[in-house]
């Protein structure tokens, strides 16, 4: 589950450091995520820099609940 400290950030964008701490992995596993377009969305701005939307993070971690 994300952790309540990037549940309501002052920017909406997290850092892929941010996001792959909220998501208890590793960075190396959310950058093979994202290369295979498996991972929550995210945002290129400029030619190097990786942006992850909270909210798509979030619901992308309710829909890899196994029910």
């Amino acid at each position: 589950m994300i952790k309540a400290a990037y549940t309501s950030p002052a920017s909406p964008l997290m850092t892929p450091d941010q996001t792959s701490d909220a998501l208890g992995i590793s960075l190396e596993e959310l950058s093979t995520m994202r290369h295979g377009n498996t991972g929550p969305k995210y945002h290129g701005i400029g030619w190097d820099l990786l942006r992850y939307n909270t909210a798509d993070v979030m619901r992308w971690q309710k829909s890899q609940a196994v029910t």
